[in-house]
């Protein structure tokens, strides 16, 4: 059985060089050769055009053009060089790591973010962090460190069982302290000292001292 094979007319592209005289829509208006014409993004092409730019161009016959690459851009245009990307985008490495190293700053921001990872290590000089509602679901922290300062206005914390060990001294100010608790307060030292400007009252169905 012989099948006729289709032939089918491809339309050859050509390269050329052109200039981006702006925003068109989505796509941009390109002078050339040929005259002001109308050019899409190409896919490959992660680097958003501005004006200005000198660009590679891949035009055809049938009308279509794309800017495939950006080859010159102005000096003293704008020093920020964007990639442009539509819809999600996954990166992936395979059998290897990935680096993202900055002279000066990196920024982060979204709408949402979540960082997922077996092992972690975060080395800062200096950190601030800013925010309105933290929650944290851990199963052990354990902090080392030199001098801790906490300003806060109101702390609430609720624990099943809680133990601090203080090698040296523990100081507690504030303008009233009260303590409740349930069941026995046990309080062993070697020496106490209570001392009061006012009254100090002890109030129980029996008192043993000695």
């Amino acid at each position: 059985m012989k099948v006729a094979a289709q032939k089918v007319e491809i339309l050859q592209p050509v390269l050329e060089y052109g200039l981006v005289a702006g925003r068109s829509g989505n796509g941009f208006v390109v002078t050339c050769d040929r005259g002001a014409l109308n050019a899409a993004v190409a896919v490959s092409c992660l680097v958003a055009p501005e004006a200005g730019d000198v660009v590679l161009l891949s035009i055809d016959d049938g009308g279509c053009c794309y800017i495939v690459s950006i080859l010159e851009r102005q000096e003293g245009a704008g020093k920020t060089t964007e990639l442009a990307f539509d819809g999600d985008v996954a990166l992936t490495v395979r059998d290897g790591a990935m680096s993202i190293r900055s002279d000066e700053a990196i920024s982060l921001a979204s709408k949402d973010f979540e960082l997922t990872a077996e092992e972690g290590r975060v080395t800062l000089e200096k950190s601030s962090f800013f925010g309105n509602v933290v929650e944290n679901n851990i199963r052990r922290i354990r902090v080392i460190a030199d001098s801790l300062d906490s300003i806060v206005r109101r702390a609430v914390q609720r624990f099943t069982n809680a133990y601090r060990y203080v090698e040296e001294h523990e100081e507690v100010q504030s303008a009233s302290t009260r303590m409740i608790v349930d069941g026995t307060l046990t309080m062993h030292t070697k020496n106490t000292m209570h001392i009061s400007e006012g009254h100090v009252k002890i109030d129980a169905e029996q008192i043993h001292l000695g």
